[in-house]
């Protein structure tokens, strides 16, 4: 049976003015945070994705019973913003959150034959289940299944029933594999799942500000975002949104 703990959520952004911007955050109508962020002394402006993706953390909700571990769905959240002249609201990351690692290998002198691949040898990474392999001759979505003993492994491709031929070559191989949510490690909060109320994989969902619908980026650019963006929030106005967060991950008991 797993431990359920609570989770931190820690919400990153860029505050901008010549005085400390001050945020109110209410989740499902509690007020969980309150007070001065940390403020750029330069003028409200869209920061670049890749000043957004490495901000800062503006405010933290720690420890907290709204977020614990077999908790996964939505809340309703708003944002206060004074003082100073606004920010701009980044990723929302939390612990306990299970890791997508992405992982390569790489093998020489290796061959399918009908749904058996053959490694010949690896000269990088390590083959796991689920990895997408390409390489001369191999049909496309073929990957990797479970592994044989003795060097082979069983492959699926799209013509799974009659199989394959591929002589002798270099194959790479690409995957994910997962690693279990720790206290002190931070990942992103929502990973798509459950589906929120747009179906995208962002956080923050049917965002409006000062009551006024905000439009989501078009499908192409949530692609090249990695369904992660921008808002940004000019001094005395509110953002509301609903706030998505994904199933904790952690070690059984």
């Amino acid at each position: 049976m797993a431990t359920v703990h609570n989770r931190t959520l820690q919400f990153h952004g860029l505050a901008y003015g010549n005085s400390n911007v001050s945020l109110t955050a209410i989740i499902n109508g509690t007020t969980v945070f309150s007070g001065e962020v940390v403020t750029n002394n330069t003028p409200l402006t869209a920061p670049s994705s890749d000043e957004i993706e490495n901000s800062p953390v503006l405010f933290s909700i720690p420890d907290s019973p709204l977020f614990p571990t077999d908790f996964g769905g939505s809340y309703p959240m708003s944002v206060i913003v004074s003082n100073g002249e606004g920010v701009a609201m980044g990723p929302i990351n939390c612990n306990y959150m299970v890791q997508h690692i992405k992982t390569t290998a790489i093998l020489d002198n290796s061959s399918i034959a009908g749904n058996t691949l053959t490694v010949g040898s690896v000269a990088s990474g390590n083959v796991i289940p689920f990895m997408m392999l390409t390489g001369t001759g191999i049909a496309n979505v073929t990957v990797t299944v479970s592994d044989n003993g003795n060097g082979t492994w069983r492959v699926g491709s799209p013509n799974a029933s009659e199989g394959q031929t591929v002589s002798a070559t270099t194959i790479t191989a690409n995957g994910v594999y997962d690693i279990i949510g720790t206290a002190d490690t931070y990942v992103r909060a929502y990973h798509g799942e459950p589906t929120n109320s747009e179906g995208t994989p962002d956080p923050r969902s049917s965002v409006m500000i000062d009551g006024i619908q905000q439009v989501p980026p078009r499908p192409e650019k949530l692609r090249a975002s990695g369904g992660r963006w921008c808002w940004v929030v000019e001094s005395g106005s509110t953002i509301s949104y609903n706030l998505n967060v994904g199933i904790g991950n952690c070690a059984q008991s």
